[in-house]
């Protein structure tokens, strides 16, 4: 069992395993692991925008089959691979449904592909359409726990990444039955307080317009892209991108949004068995590390892994996928 700390003490924790570490080095508790090669220009963008890197990850890609299907309760979802199943709870979206054939559908299988080819059959679940607008957290943590219950008939691994992971948090909270573990990706007990602003921000735009905002995009730029001259060169390209960006339903979009906001298992934790990894970036703006850290160290069985250069976007990263596997592989 990890050792609980007081809130005052992850400060410490967090400049231990961050702050005082070399460059490039990923901290997990437990051991070290150094990595030695700098990013290139190139490669930053390269990880920021999968598009653009090497022809032979868009043949992964390709040669991998892909389902569609909607699970009890309306959740749509992609599958692909085979093998254990992969509940894979995606981040923020402002359209419930599967993402589009195109641009939407290779930058999301980008994320799939390597944990389809590792050996799971991933299942990439989006909540329902048709949102009431007096959703709670805890709703929809009961409808992915339901549809799981139903189509699995057994617990299964779920990861989740951003709201995902929030909403993997709910979910074991609520309803560990259904989850066997769970890894929490660029989340943490409650929203972090950029990440929270800044959906707030977003809640009203859309309420007030039903559309889009253009704000929203340097906002989501900024966490995502840590080079201030890439953010200076991409910002021109962004906002006329964000003027073509429609809300096919803004109703599920704003119901999502406020049931998010007040999303809280921080006082939970404690009573929580499922074995879980947390895993973030030291360089995520919208979270501070202590959160990190704390909701890890809060869960009786709770792991820790934090990459001292990644930020919000972890999940397209190598490591991420080799340190998911191995986590859910190990029998110990």
């Amino acid at each position: 069992m990890i050792k609980l700390f007081p809130h005052s003490e992850f400060a410490c924790l967090v400049a231990i395993c961050v702050k005082a570490k070399p460059p490039e080095t990923r901290y997990q508790i437990g051991s070290f692991k150094r990595r030695t090669q700098p990013l290139t220009a190139r490669a930053q963008v390269e990880r920021s925008f999968p598009l653009v890197r090497p022809h032979q990850q868009n043949d992964s890609v390709a040669s991998i089959d892909v389902r569609e299907g909607t699970f009890s309760g309306g959740l749509p979802y992609l599958v692909l691979g085979a093998g254990e199943p992969l509940v894979y709870l995606c981040g923020f979206t402002l359209d419930h449904r599967n993402p589009k054939p195109g641009l939407q559908r290779s930058l999301a299988l980008r994320t799939l592909t390597p944990l389809a080819r590792a050996g799971f059959e991933v299942y990439f679940t989006n909540r329902w359409p048709g949102m009431a607008a007096d959703t709670t957290f805890a709703d929809v943590a009961e409808r992915h726990a339901e549809a799981i219950r139903h189509h699995f008939g057994a617990p299964v691994d779920v990861l989740g990444a951003s709201t995902g992971g929030s909403l993997a948090l709910q979910l074991i909270a609520d309803r560990p039955d259904v989850v066997r573990k769970a890894v929490i990706a660029s989340a943490a007990y409650a929203l972090g307080p950029v990440a929270k602003e800044q959906q707030l921000k977003l809640l009203h735009a859309i309420e007030e317009t039903g559309r889009y905002p253009t704000h929203a995009v340097l906002d989501v730029m900024s966490g995502k892209l840590r080079s201030r001259w890439l953010r200076a060169l991409l910002t021109p390209v962004a906002l006329l991108a964000a003027k073509r960006i429609t809300i096919e339903n803004p109703a599920d979009t704003i119901a999502m949004l406020r049931a998010e906001d007040a999303f809280d298992v921080r006082d939970r934790l404690a009573d929580i068995q499922i074995e879980t990894l947390v895993i973030c970036g030291a360089q995520d703006p919208f979270w501070t590390l202590e959160m990190f850290a704390e909701t890890a160290f809060r869960l009786p069985h709770g792991k820790l892994i934090m990459y001292r250069k990644r930020g919000h976007t972890l999940i397209i990263a190598s490591e991420f996928f080799r340190d998911v596997t191995a986590f859910l592989r190990d029998a110990s």
